[in-house]
């Protein structure tokens, strides 16, 4: 019993032991992709062959529609975001300190729930709730804006120039994810666009 029992310590061990060594690669890996994936995103569309953003028609909170066309002149910061995300709703803070520090900036932040059209009630409330700011509107599933725009996950940042062409489709997030704080390359990025 006593070499059954020493043995199952001796594989639990190695089984262990392995297992670390795994995660630690794994986390590794993650790193070494997160940096790339922090760094490619900060890279503009330095392409003279700009790609227009496609045109939207959504209504805020209060039913007011705005178009594409009503942002030009500025530069567009999109969050693309569901009330069901928890990554999303961690975000909400930190843009809440981007746009109250870049107010004056010639930026729109724009926020874009992509739930569910029978979730609208659920978006119009944690609107209400957290009191947040910016331009907060409402593309839902069933519209078009998900397809026309490529999301394939959420959050999506975006940005667009002053004509309203995409020059960063994966914009930094306005959390840092390794530091926990504002995102300090997105603030450079947005200090540029003064």
């Amino acid at each position: 019993m006593k070499k059954i029992f020493l043995v199952l310590v001796a594989l639990f061990t190695l089984f262990n032991c392995n297992n670390s060594e795994k995660k630690i690669e794994e986390q590794k890996e993650v790193e070494a992709i997160d940096s790339v994936a922090v760094k490619d995103s900060l890279i503009q569309n330095t392409s003279t062959d700009l790609v227009k953003a496609p045109d939207f028609s959504l209504a805020d909170i209060n039913g007011k529609r705005f178009d594409l066309a009503d942002f030009k002149g500025k530069y567009v910061y999109m969050d693309i975001w569901a009330t069901w995300c928890g990554p999303c709703k961690v975000q909400i803070p930190f843009m809440k300190q981007l746009e109250e520090e870049f107010r004056d900036a010639p930026i729109h932040f724009v926020s874009i729930s992509v739930d569910n059209e029978d979730d609208k009630p659920v978006w119009a409330k944690m609107v209400r709730e957290n009191q947040m700011s910016g331009v907060q509107l409402f593309a839902g599933r069933e519209n078009n804006f998900g397809h026309d725009y490529q999301i394939q996950v959420i959050p999506t940042f975006i940005i667009l120039d002053k004509e309203g062409n995409i020059i960063n489709a994966n914009a930094p997030a306005p959390m840092d994810y390794q530091t926990g704080e504002v995102n300090t390359q997105l603030v450079d990025l947005f200090r540029e666009m003064k």
